[in-house]
């Protein structure tokens, strides 16, 4: 069975290397971090957690178990021609044993998987996917985020490793990106393989932070990445 969210689709990734592509979103529940500023709290942040994050909700009515054919029935009756797939959360990781079965199942399917960078990829795994979006998380994420929980050396070197890789970071300051640099440098991620994304969870605060972010991309030689659905959506879920 695997934990669901929601799936919802077809929309615009908003980021990261395939922004702007068609594509279906599975969002599924539950996450092994608490980033303060998360704009999808409602996949983790249950009613009675201590995280700091303020926003809390049920999680009976956010976390729906499924069959790998509950999900496909759903995909197919949702997505008309488009056959792009985001896996997205919480921290679908925690899900890839689940997941296996479901991903070998579909066929002439683009699949793009969203993580944290905390939890090793399988080699069986790895060859179910296309594209392995991978976000770490900075001291920007919050106080429920210490180092020990969010950075995980061996398993953001097996993805950065991979040529079906690339890193995604939520950037607010200079500070910010001297922990970004820290950890390319660490783990050795090609520079190409970096998108920075301005830290905000509605259209007003990405526009505030989008040419800071831009300035350090052309100083630093990394990608710049938006966030489409807020930019067009703001806070709105489902787009």
């Amino acid at each position: 069975m695997i934990l669901v969210n929601e799936i919802y689709g077809p929309v615009r990734q908003g980021e990261g290397k395939s922004a702007g592509k068609d594509v279906m979103f599975m969002r599924l529940s539950g996450c092994n971090l608490a980033c303060i500023w998360c704009d999808t709290p409602y996949t983790w942040n249950w009613i009675g957690t201590k995280f700091a994050h303020p926003d809390k909700f049920d999680k009976k009515l956010e976390a729906h178990k499924m069959t790998a054919d509950d999900v496909k029935a759903q995909l197919y009756d949702k997505t008309g021609k488009v056959r792009g797939l985001v896996i997205s959360g919480g921290e679908p990781m925690l899900q890839q044993k689940e997941l296996i079965p479901f991903l070998q199942s579909l066929i002439f399917w683009w699949v793009e998987v969203e993580t944290n960078g905390t939890i090793e990829p399988t080699d069986q795994f790895l060859k179910l996917v296309n594209q392995i979006n991978c976000s770490p998380k900075t001291s920007n994420s919050g106080i429920d985020n210490p180092l020990k929980l969010r950075y995980k050396k061996k398993a953001l070197k097996k993805i950065a490793d991979s040529d079906k890789s690339t890193f995604k970071f939520v950037v607010q300051s200079d500070q910010d990106l001297k922990e970004v640099q820290d950890i390319i440098a660490d783990v050795d991620i090609a520079p190409e393989k970096v998108w920075l994304m301005p830290e905000g969870r509605t259209k007003i605060e990405q526009l505030e932070k989008q040419e800071q972010v831009k300035e350090l991309v052309k100083k630093f030689g990394y990608n710049f990445s938006p966030r489409l659905h807020i930019l067009e959506h703001d806070s709105k879920r489902g787009v």
